[in-house]
């Protein structure tokens, strides 16, 4: 039992931040072998909050809440220390972290779970977990659980439709239904009544881009494209930058120098940046987040701007009411689905977005079932994409087609074993490899990766967008196959716009039959990868001045300041 002087003395600690004097007067009352598990979750809560901290910090820290988790009988303290123990892993110093701790905070997640059942706060960080070991199953069953017990998390209801575009269990008319009670999870804020601006005192049309993700993202290279391009008769233009990189970092110039305006707002509250915005009197708002920031995306469900646009960033719709425009393109939306999404669909000319393109020199490279004598298939999409119809379809092709070979490479970091066990299955696993995200972190050499794959694989019903554009970038051919929504029609798309559509499949058989064609004609194969390599950036996907002008005549066609 601690002594109250104690209690109060870390009490008084804690309040002043004094996290180190904490640490050190823990481990002079006692070791951790003989430490009550509630002092050895305060400890690890100091080691994670200290603001200079090494690996060994992490490591003791998670040895502490292993160590409260183990000997707590109070199932409250047990879940806190659990939910901090997954806080590390999955934080920003997660490459520490080795899949060991990953397994080790699944067993105590299951342990507990079997032991209380349903705990919001236990629930929403296995969500967190389970990600990481793309586990579609219990995801869902996690976020069903969530939802059902009328969880109030922002994230989660984000998260939790978000999810489900990686999978075929919702058709459109869902997402729509969950789009039209989604808003109410959200507030709206005390704005200043539009007609309280004056916004025909600005000499150019002021347009507001708003994301976390300008930085150190592939967001930026589509951003970039239509803003150092868009008509700087006509528009002015600003960036809100709502996310934790450093913007000062002479790596993300591009973008930021890109913008009339800049405006870090990462450190202001919702009703701070929806004041900055009405006060530079914006017109023209678009949302490049949707549900990725659950936290940020409640700036929309407000009267913010005469136009508030959805944009590049959520391919689906969101449900808020004064998010008035998605933008698309005719090959995404049919117009008798329009009915199905929150927002007016507003189709650009061509295609819905642009690539930058890439700084680093072109190389066409011969095709790799030459020095092989076997077809190389490749994807480096988000691992979280490869559903088990995807799955069920690339181990067919791998069946198929005798000796080839799959390289996977996920954006993120996850448990590649569950993948390998998916394959397993079907009796293919030894033809799939994987490559760790850690060993090629410079975008060049992971760009010189697509110099080992004869023909790129794209996901289904979740479509890869920036995968797909650097693939053809390198000269490598990309099978997709048609959807059934935005989000899933992005690939055929991009496709249609490289005039590519002959690896566009009808269905999961025409998908395997096209990987077998390709596969078997290999003459036909090079000649479309020269094809490729050749024509790729004349087409719409890079040709960056088109785009901008089909987006300039597409805001134009609904926003006008003097009606």
């Amino acid at each position: 039992m601690l002594s109250r002087i104690l209690q109060e003395s870390i009490s008084d600690l804690f309040s002043k931040k004094k996290y180190n004097e904490i640490i050190v007067k823990i481990e002079e009352y006692s070791s951790q072998k003989d430490r009550p598990p509630g002092l050895s979750s305060i400890i690890g809560v100091c080691r994670m909050l200290n603001p200079v901290k090494s690996k060994s910090d992490l490591m003791l820290a998670l040895n502490d809440f292993e160590d409260a988790f183990i000997k707590s009988k109070d199932p409250n303290l047990s879940i806190e220390a659990l939910c901090n123990f997954i806080s590390i892993c999955i934080g920003d110093f997660k490459k520490y972290i080795e899949q060991k701790h990953f397994l080790n905070a699944k067993k105590m997640f299951l342990k507990i779970e079997k032991e209380i059942g349903y705990n919001e706060k236990l629930y929403i960080h296995g969500v967190d977990l389970f990600n990481h070991f793309c586990d579609h199953n219990k995801l869902k069953y996690l976020f069903r659980s969530l939802i059902k017990n009328n969880t109030k998390s922002k994230s989660i209801i984000c998260s939790y439709g978000f999810f489900n575009n990686y999978g075929y269990d919702w058709k459109q008319e869902d997402y729509y239904n969950f789009s039209i009670k989604f808003k109410d999870y959200f507030e709206s804020f005390a704005i200043k009544n539009l007609d309280q601006i004056d916004y025909k005192k600005n000499k150019k049309i002021k347009i507001c881009f708003v994301s976390s993700d300008f930085l150190s993202h592939s967001l930026s290279y589509f951003t970039k494209a239509l803003l150092a391009n868009l008509d700087k008769n006509s528009f002015e233009t600003y960036g809100i930058y709502l996310g934790s990189n450093n913007d000062a970092d002479p790596s993300n110039e591009d973008i930021v120098k890109v913008f009339d305006n800049w405006l870090n707002l990462s450190d202001q509250k919702n009703e701070k940046i929806i004041e900055i915005i009405q006060k530079e009197k914006i017109e023209i708002l678009v949302d490049q987040m949707g549900l990725t920031q659950g936290n940020r995306i409640e700036i929309f469900n407000s009267r913010v701007s005469p136009l508030q646009v959805s944009w590049n960033a959520y391919c689906n719709t969101v449900g808020f009411d004064n998010i008035d425009y998605l933008i698309a393109d005719k090959n995404l939306i049919y117009k008798n689905e329009e009915k199905y999404y929150s927002e007016k669909v507003l189709k650009l000319n061509n295609i819905w977005n642009s690539h930058s393109g890439l700084k680093f020199e072109r190389r066409f490279s011969d095709i790799p079932f030459k020095k092989n004598n076997f077809i190389t298939f490749g994807s480096f999409n988000n691992f979280l994409k490869i559903s088990d119809s995807v799955i069920n379809v690339w181990s067919s092709i791998l069946k198929n087609i005798k000796k080839s070979k799959l390289i996977l490479k996920s954006s993120y970091n996850y448990d590649t074993e569950i993948i390998l066990k998916k394959f397993e299955k079907y009796g293919v696993s030894t033809s799939v490899e994987i490559i760790k995200r850690e060993d090629y972190i410079d975008l060049e050499d992971h760009l010189r990766l697509y110099e080992n794959i004869d023909i790129a694989l794209d996901t289904f019903p979740y479509n890869g967008v920036t995968t797909t554009f650097e693939a053809l970038w390198s000269g490598v051919p990309v099978i997709s196959m048609k959807g059934f929504n935005f989000n899933s029609r992005c690939g055929e798309s991009i496709l249609i716009n490289a005039n590519l559509i002959n690896f566009l499949a009808l269905s999961g058989d025409d998908y395997i039959k096209k990987a077998i064609f390709f596969s078997e004609n290999i003459s036909i194969l090079e000649e479309e990868r020269k094809k490729i390599f050749d024509n790729i950036l004349d087409t719409k996907l890079f040709n960056n001045k088109d785009f901008s002008k089909d987006f300039k005549e597409g805001i134009l066609s609904v926003y006008n300041r003097n009606k």
